[in-house]
This record gives C-alpha cells, structure tokens and sequence, in this order.
C-alpha cells in the first residue's frame, strides 16, 4: 500500500460574520491523499469544496487543524502545487506561448521556450503558441490554462470546477486530456466537482461532503478498470451510491434494479 502523501486532520474552517462565533464552513475534516491519486470531491453548493481546495493548496491558510505535504505543513501556496480554476483568467493582451510562460521564474529564455512547448503540446494545443485568448474556444483556453498550472512540473494539481462552464462535449474531451495527461505525469490530482458522472469517470476515490457545516459524509473507492464505460453497471452502481446522498432514489433503485 503507498504511504500517504497529503494528510488533513482536525480541519475546519470559520468565516467572520460580524459575531463572536462567525460561520462554520468546515468542521472536522480528516482524511489522507496517496501520491499518484486522483480525487474527486463532490457535494452541494454551500459544503465548503471550494474553501477545502485553497487549505489543501496553501491558497488560505487561516485555518484550524493540519494541512501536511509529504510531511510538511501547508500554511500559504508552492511551485509543487498547480493551481486550475473554472475561468481560464488568461491575460488577453498575451499570445497563448506568453501566457504559460508569465508562470515561470528565474529561467533563461531556450529553458523557457523548451517547457513551454512541452506543455502546448500536452495538452494537444500545437499550432496555437502565438494566439491570443480572443481567438480560442472556452475548451482550447481551458487547455491553455492546464498547460500554465502544468509549466513548473508540479506533482500535484488542484482543479476547482476546471470544465463547469464547458459545453458537454467538450468537457468529456478535456476529461480525457486530464487523465492522460496524468499518467504522463504520474501527478496527484485534486478536482472538486459538481458532476457526479465526471466524479466517477476521473477518479480513484470521491469525498462526498454535506454542508451545514461542511464536513465529510462518506470517501468513496472507485475501483474501476481505465479507460471507463459510463454505461457499464459497474459505473452506474458507483454514480448511485454518490447519488443517494442527495437525492431520493428509491423510484431509480427499483426501475432499474440497480
């Protein structure tokens, strides 16, 4: 068994609403990341996903309890840890190649020019280096903002929602461009997620959260063979078990016989 890579223990989480107690977002949260992982963390809007990605990323470290990285205390963000969030936020005035290369510090201009490329061409974007923002679609600077998150090779990618405004084709591709870009890079993959399908399709364990405050209900195990059918019974189990802890499904359950 791989040893632990990221631990949280005894997380939580209070926002300041004028009282003395403020809002409890997260309450208690407890679990372990094995290098190499990809985890999916699902829950309703208001559970505290978003807030649980930037303590795991060093992005807010005013927090209770312990965020460790291969041992170490995570309190404010690292080149070890990428950074992908649903809008692409890509400087308009920079060509595609400029864009991914504003991340790096320090380097000379061919080391630059070498992991730039690198990075275009993982994530299947050659040909558009000298385009600019206006000119791809919402899949193409999605992939272009991967590609800025990936230039410093960090071995662990925290993703917020990185395909929620995509449409749903386009969203299957770049989950596809996501997992081979992970075993390209051997990565550990943190995304929260409000799809349940994509969940299921990417990862190797789902968090499932509940809010009020935040916390978590149930760690699920993905064990299923890659590369995954969405319509296979073994799948369609695995989207139920996260389905039912935020819906009814009882009519589902005996329609199907699943």
């Amino acid at each position: 068994m791989k040893e632990d890579y990221i631990v949280v223990e005894k997380l939580g989480k209070n926002f300041d609403n004028g009282d003395a107690q403020g809002i409890q977002v997260l309450h208690d949260i407890n679990f372990s990341i094995r290098k190499g992982e990809f985890i999916c963390i699902v829950g309703s809007s208001g559970c505290g996903k978003s807030t649980l990605l930037r303590a795991l990323s060093g992005l807010d470290g005013r927090h209770e309890g312990r965020v460790a990285i291969d041992g170490k205390e995570i309190t404010a963000p690292g080149k070890e840890r990428g950074m992908v969030f649903q809008e692409p936020r890509l400087f308009p005035w920079l060509s595609v190649s400029r864009n991914i290369a504003f991340a790096l510090d320090h380097e000379d201009k061919k080391t630059k020019e070498k992991k730039v490329q690198e990075c275009i061409d993982l994530v299947s974007l050659t040909g558009f280096e000298k385009s600019y923002p206006k000119q791809l679609s919402g899949g193409m600077a999605q992939r272009a903002n991967i590609a800025r998150a990936l230039v410093n090779n960090p071995p662990i990618l925290f993703l917020d929602e990185p395909f929620g405004a995509l449409d749903a084709f386009t969203k299957i591709q770049l989950q596809n461009e996501l997992i081979r870009i992970k075993k390209a890079e051997g990565s550990t993959m943190i995304m929260v997620t409000h799809d349940i399908d994509e969940a299921v399709y990417l990862s190797d364990r789902i968090i499932v959260m509940d809010k009020n405050p935040g916390r978590i209900k149930e760690i699920i195990e993905v064990d299923l063979p890659r590369p995954r059918d969405r319509n296979a019974y073994e799948f369609t189990r695995v989207r139920k078990r996260v389905f039912e802890h935020f819906f009814e499904t009882k009519t589902l359950t005996e329609e199907y016989n699943i």
